[in-house]
């Protein structure tokens, strides 16, 4: 009994120990991590937590950083994005959570004691940071949709190719990211294709059944029997090819820019009309009729044309029309342009190189013919006053001085050209009276002239057309105005006002032109209008002369 006693015993104890042992083991194997535990590539085995976190944070802290690039499924192009400053890091202590601290439980133990464990590193993923870094990266590859189009530079055809827009599916990219990293490099996310309303095909199709065609060759056009020939170098301005709503690529034209080109090219068929004139014959105005031209209907030519351009003959018929002159023979009559409703003379020193200007003058005036509304402007008709046109140098004013430059004595001109308009009763528009008064010009009813600023200007505001008839012959420059009369016209002058007088000057310059006292005053003219003897309106025009200082030239 004793035995059994002592057998029991020695089991029990024997049973102690080596719950002891298990226990000590147990606790042992508690204190740290797994014998052969390897993290993401990083052998921490036998280590306590906090060296193997140490070790860890040291080891993967390259990995940490490296960044990630995103490719964009199906496209050349892809983003790169900074893992720590995309809100992406390593949950080191989750990792090792579980792997230490004191169990019974065998299989544990021995997981610890014996066999490698490969463990992967969590991830703590910041994802709206993360999502913020994609879409920003993700701005600087998306692209819009192009759409392809076709011109006609220089005559030819000329593409560009349609391109698809592209963008970057974030929710994908996202969720991408955070189950790969950092165990790869890179990842392939979702793109989004955005095809363009006129794709390849559309512009191929409308290359084919217009482009091309239309700049294959010349087109021929057919007046009677005479043929001209447009280039696709003329008429390519004038087309361009343009999508409607689905994408698809029609032809547009500038009509008249087309039916220039082809009145262009038939120009050659062309006669131009020839308006009616109205000419002095005889001392009479006389009207030689207008001639009908010959022109050709280009209303429906770019219409043809344009058909023309895909056609096999690449042929385009047009007709000819009468072309009618602006002014016809019976616009003319009806001008009114019958007798003589005004007229002036102007008697003129003897001074070659100044009656030499006046007869250009004269000659520029005369046959002018002013239909109604329309404005006279003496600068106009005489142009520069320049030696090239044959003008000479004859005395002007200039501040308040005679001397001498090239077109002198053409003022006389603009006098005569003044006085026909105020007998005229026409609108008198614009005019400017010498600076000191020249006695042989009524006092108060002179226009001076200067180019090309100081016009003198008057407006046909009756409804017949005026011509005007001038020319100088017996020491006098003769003016008449041709049309029906509508009003009869006098001038009342009244007294001069305001006398002032002048200097007398010495002077020895070269340029000096000599000069006798005139008088400065002030006029007031008074223009009257009357029809059947009634007196029907009255205009006042007033005018201020400076004197003129007595020039004595000692030189």
């Amino acid at each position: 009994m004793r035995e059994w006693s002592r057998i029991v015993v020695r089991s029990v104890v024997a049973v102690a120990i080596l719950v002891g042992a298990y226990v000590a083991v147990a606790w042992w194997t508690g204190r740290q991590v797994p014998a052969a535990l390897v993290v993401e590539g990083v052998s921490v085995g036998g280590m306590s937590t906090e060296q193997a976190a140490e070790r860890l944070t040291t080891e993967l802290a390259g990995k940490a950083k490296t960044p990630i690039r995103v490719d964009l499924a199906g496209t050349q192009s892809s983003v790169s994005i900074d893992p720590v400053a995309s809100g992406l890091s390593f949950d080191i202590p989750g990792t090792l959570d579980g792997l230490t601290g004191f169990t019974l439980d065998p299989t544990v133990i021995w997981a610890r004691l014996s066999g490698r464990t490969d463990r992967p590193i969590l991830v703590k993923a910041d994802e709206p940071r993360l999502l913020a870094a994609l879409t920003e990266k993700a701005a600087t590859v998306q692209t819009t949709a192009v759409d392809g189009t076709v011109s006609f530079a220089g005559g030819k055809v000329a593409t560009t190719p349609a391109v698809d827009g592209v963008a970057l599916q974030l929710d994908d990219a996202v969720r991408k990211v955070v189950q790969a990293w950092p165990r790869v490099e890179s990842v392939t996310a979702a793109a989004s294709i955005t095809a363009p309303k006129v794709t390849k095909a559309k512009v191929d199709a409308a290359v084919t059944s217009f482009a091309a065609p239309a700049m294959s060759g010349p087109v021929t056009i057919v007046v009677g029997d005479k043929t001209a020939v447009v280039t696709p170098e003329q008429y390519a301005e004038a087309l361009s090819m343009v999508p409607d709503e689905s994408g698809t690529l029609n032809p547009v034209v500038d009509k008249e820019a087309l039916r220039g080109v082809v009145a262009s090219a038939t120009s050659a068929v062309v006669v131009a009309p020839k308006d009616a004139t109205i000419v002095l014959e005889g001392d009479k105005p006389v009207i030689r009729p207008s001639v009908d031209g010959v022109s050709v209907d280009t209303a429906s030519a770019a219409d043809l044309l344009v058909k023309a351009l895909t056609a096999p003959d690449r042929r385009v018929s047009l007709s000819t029309v009468a072309a009618k002159a602006t002014l016809t023979t019976e616009g003319a009559q009806a001008l009114g342009v019958r007798e003589v409703i005004a007229s002036f003379d102007s008697a003129y020193p003897y001074d070659p190189p100044r009656t030499n200007n006046m007869t250009l003058g004269a000659a520029a005036v005369n046959g002018t013919l002013i239909k109604p509304g329309e404005v006279f402007s003496l600068n106009k008709v005489m142009g520069e006053r320049t030696s090239a046109k044959g003008y000479q140098e004859a005395g002007v004013i200039s501040n308040n001085r005679l001397t001498k430059n090239v077109g002198g004595g053409v003022s006389q001109i603009s006098t005569v050209t003044y006085n026909l308009a105020w007998f005229a009763g026409v609108e008198l528009t614009a005019h400017k009276a010498h600076s000191f008064y020249i006695s042989r010009y009524p006092a108060g009813r002179e226009a001076t002239v200067s180019w090309p600023d100081l016009d003198n200007k008057w407006t046909n505001n009756s409804p017949y057309g005026i011509l005007v008839q001038m020319w100088l012959s017996g020491g006098q420059v003769h003016g008449r105005m041709w049309s029906t009369k509508v009003y009869d016209v006098t001038a009342v002058a009244g007294p001069r006002t305001n006398i002032k007088h002048g200097r007398s000057i010495t002077d020895s310059s070269p340029s000096c032109v000599p000069h006798a006292f005139t008088d400065g005053f002030d006029i007031t003219v008074q223009r009257v209008f009357s029809k059947g003897g009634s007196v029907v309106k009255r205009e006042s025009y007033s005018t201020t002369y400076v004197p003129a200082d007595q020039i004595i030239c000692s030189g």
